[in-house]
């Protein structure tokens, strides 16, 4: 009679390629998940990079010179300057600008914008800024490329000689723009703020 002995080896190499597979199978499943995660984390960063670069750029810049407007000898009672965007900077509203003012003795406070519908007329009370002018015709509010507003800007203390100020313009969207400038020691009715 013939004796079966039990030979194993064919079962193992089963055992194994199942094991194999398994394993295949895991590492798949697990690559795909760490690989979703990572576009995910991606689409992520990037978007809080562009907002980052939105946030950090100014839109505005200054355009030309600042000037000191004097009514009253030795003075500067309002302050003129054009309003532009930067270079690939996106439209602003410029009703939705706010600016904040300080100087050597006074505490920064935040001026008040005045509509006064671009038809000229100056701010009618101190501590006010409006938009007397545009570079063209426009029915909106917004600068745009190529475009820039003139802007009157009247402090609530009139400015004397050597008399240093800050002026901060915050727009919508975007980094605030700051303006130091200092008031010459000779003033004429419109001066040229250094």
């Amino acid at each position: 009679m013939k004796k079966f002995v039990r030979n194993e080896d064919a079962f193992t190499g089963l055992e194994a390629a199942i094991v194999l597979i398994a394993f295949v199978v895991v590492a798949a499943v697990f690559s795909y998940v760490v690989l979703g995660a990572g576009f995910f984390t991606t689409q992520k960063s990037q978007q809080v990079v562009h907002a980052g670069v939105t946030q950090a750029a100014s839109n505005i810049v200054v355009k030309g010179n600042v000037y000191g407007i004097s009514q009253i000898p030795n003075e500067v009672g309002y302050l003129q300057f054009d309003l532009g965007l930067a270079a690939g900077g996106l439209p602003v509203d410029v009703t939705r600008i706010q600016m904040v003012f300080a100087t050597e003795a006074d505490t920064p406070y935040t001026a008040a914008f005045e509509d006064t519908s671009y038809n000229g007329d100056w701010p009618s009370a101190a501590g006010n800024w409006t938009v007397i002018g545009k570079s063209a015709e426009s029915s909106t509010d917004l600068i745009m490329e190529g475009q820039y507003f003139t802007v009157m800007f009247q402090p609530k203390a009139n400015l004397t000689p050597r008399e240093g100020f800050s002026l901060e313009i915050k727009p919508e969207n975007g980094a605030a723009l700051g303006i130091e400038r200092t008031v010459p020691a000779g003033i004429t009715n419109t001066t040229i703020l250094f």
